[in-house]
């Protein structure tokens, strides 16, 4: 494996999914503003990262929230009603791998058909895109840093498709 690329597992204790209805988008962005102190949201395709909790807008109303907060389920579901939202747990149904290294962009590139370049995608974006027609959420920090989400059931197939990659590019160096 390249030296420059490294490839590793990351667990959250949280990855909660929040759904609004169309008629409840401002007052979810309102609640979950609300419950984290944050002055807004991140916009559709963007991310921020707020007391080591990651808060991503997938679609408008659609928010990703990652934690290390293993309750934050519970916190949330006592001021998200269902009349405002869907939220879902899917901790146990979601793993990361987090690729860093200054050929990650290629990397992703083989399977990915996206244009990485901050040009066209800047730090701190959020992408949901496939990778073997398997849905991922990809979550840009840099253009050398990336966090992929993946199903349970993907998670070894894609973790030993990105092993095999690195080594291919360690090959051709």
């Amino acid at each position: 494996m390249p030296k420059d690329l490294s490839i590793n597992e990351i667990s959250f204790e949280s990855v909660i999914l929040i759904k609004s209805w169309p008629d409840t988008l401002e007052n979810i962005t309102s609640i979950i503003s609300g419950y984290f102190e944050s002055q807004s949201l991140p916009k559709v395709g963007e991310f921020q990262i707020q007391k080591n909790t990651y808060i991503a807008a997938l679609s408008p109303g659609h928010y990703m929230i990652i934690s290390q907060h293993q309750d934050l389920i519970f916190k949330l579901s006592k001021i998200i009603t269902p009349e405002n939202a869907a939220i879902i747990d899917v901790s146990h149904s979601r793993y990361g791998l987090s690729l860093k290294g200054t050929n990650a962009s290629h990397i992703l590139n083989k399977e990915i058909a996206i244009d990485l370049s901050s040009k066209t995608m800047p730090e701190l974006a959020v992408i949901q895109t496939e990778i073997h027609s398997i849905g991922v959420i990809l979550f840009k920090f840099t253009t050398e840093d990336y966090l992929i989400f993946c199903y349970k059931s993907f998670f070894k197939s894609l973790y030993e498709w990105l092993i095999d990659s690195l080594k291919d590019q360690d090959n051709i160096q």
